[in-house]
């Protein structure tokens, strides 16, 4: 594409309904996440009335998710990769689902066939001389899914940054679009409480000079940030980060000089927050964003020496096991990237990997510290069963193999809960496929014990 097709683009942009028209039942779309979403695309979809067998791919979504409404039932199916608050009551009503799968896991659903996407939902920004869009501030898996998604139908957005790194998506790539200016979803940081600040402060003293920063969302790990302004030379790689990196970011701390992956840039999969950080990643050449399956990719955060992943958790046992993606079996989030950092971490050399929280909930009235994790949710589902999307799950009392037989992957790929669309055995190949080879190669590896272990309950 020339410059003067390029310059010419927003004459070519077409109304929200007019964009989504080439969208057909049955088809498998992926929806853009975060601060990223393209409601104006979304809303336009739910009003297709003549759709039916619509399955919706996506990450946490911000702002509405009026696709998972009861009257939209048998039209729109939501899949969630990880999720959010929009979606919650739907997955634990059955009316949508979720797959349990690491972040780093998800591109690879998408480029191995696992997830056979026929379009993408992407919201992007305005193209420049040389005809090229930009993913903005969320590339994660919206990089996998544009690159082989067939049909992007894009917002192209004014409002939306053009961020460096494995971003880009070619103007003539796209079907139809819209143009629109308006504001990114997002929010300054909350005021943090006593507890918070003091949590601050005791994982502040373990971060040394030089280390490399990966730090999850929330108001511990942004009560952290805010107390590192002392420390020297730090890095960052990590998933995602907010406004509280781009203050250490100008204080002068973070400098990037000592990491041995991507030395000298701030490396991330998406952003959100307030406009301060959308204008910190706009053009800013030291801050690269990539795919997840890049930015979480194990044998890549090994290799960052004192690498420190500061993360949370809903709930602690006294056996030691963690819960931060369900509250009982009612989905909170997902397993997203927090076991991919945690390795990494405690895989590098002097690394560190630092789990934080408070030790009550709900105004001091609950312990986070339990003799054992909640078996039971909110919505009083028995603790022996579990719901994931239209199925029930039978939990603790898990099939017995028949007399002299070992229980086999084939027994396993019978059992209910994976979404329409989905070849288990395909999510299963590609988590197998990934991410133990400690020199960084991309070549197909065989995983260690831990991730192996980890994928077959992913999966299971």
């Amino acid at each position: 594409m020339n410059v003067s097709t390029s310059l010419d683009w927003a004459s070519r942009a077409l109304t929200a309904d007019e964009v989504v028209a080439p969208l057909r039942s049955g088809m498998h779309v992926f929806l853009h996440g975060g601060a990223a979403t393209p409601t104006p695309l979304i809303e336009a979809l739910v009003r297709r009335t003549d759709l039916e067998g619509v399955t919706l791919y996506h990450l946490h979504t911000e702002g509405p998710a009026p696709f998972v409404a009861p009257e939209h039932a048998g039209r729109f199916r939501s899949v969630s990769l990880f999720t959010g608050a929009n979606v919650r009551q739907a997955i634990e009503d059955g009316r949508a689902d979720y797959v349990p799968v690491f972040l780093s896991d998800i591109p690879a659903l998408f480029t191995s066939g696992a997830i056979r996407l026929d379009a993408a939902l992407l919201q992007l920004s305005p193209p420049d001389g040389h005809g090229l869009c930009s993913l903005g501030v969320s590339v994660d898996a919206a990089r996998a899914a544009a690159d082989h998604a067939p049909l992007l139908l894009c917002e192209i957005n004014t409002h939306m940054p053009r961020t460096h790194g494995a971003s880009v998506v070619p103007l003539e790539r796209v079907r139809a679009f819209l143009h629109t200016s308006r504001s990114l979803y997002g929010g300054a940081p909350q005021p943090e409480s006593e507890v918070e600040a003091h949590i601050g402060e005791l994982v502040a003293a373990l971060v040394e000079d030089r280390s490399c920063l990966q730090m999850g969302i929330g108001a511990i790990p942004d009560a952290v940030l805010a107390r590192l302004k002392g420390k020297r030379d730090l890095g960052v790689h990590t998933e995602m980060f907010s406004d509280r990196l781009v203050e250490l970011f100008e204080s002068g701390a973070i400098t990037n000089r000592f990491k041995s992956v991507h030395p000298g840039r701030c490396v991330t999969s998406f952003v959100v927050g307030s406009r301060r950080v959308y204008d910190f990643v706009d053009d800013n050449p030291l801050v690269e964003f990539h795919g997840c399956d890049r930015t979480n990719d194990t044998a890549l955060i090994r290799r960052n020496e004192r690498t420190v992943a500061i993360n949370s958790a809903l709930q602690i046992d006294l056996s030691g096991q963690v819960c931060a993606d369900s509250i009982g079996h009612r989905i909170y989030s997902g397993i997203g990237g927090q076991v991919d950092f945690m390795r990494g971490a405690a895989l590098s050399k002097d690394g560190k990997a630092i789990l934080a929280l408070p030790s009550t909930a709900a105004r001091g009235s609950l312990s986070r510290i339990v003799p054992e994790l909640t078996p039971r949710g909110r919505s009083g589902h028995d603790a022996r069963t579990r719901a994931v999307g239209r199925h029930r799950v039978r939990r603790r009392e898990p099939a017995r193999p028949q007399p002299g037989r070992a229980r086999t992957r084939t027994d396993l790929d019978r059992a209910p809960g994976f979404p329409r669309g989905v070849d288990r055995g395909a999510v299963s190949a590609a988590s197998r496929a990934r991410l133990s080879c400690a020199d960084g190669s991309s070549k197909p590896c065989l995983p260690g014990p831990r991730r192996a272990q980890a994928s077959r309950t992913a999966v299971r």
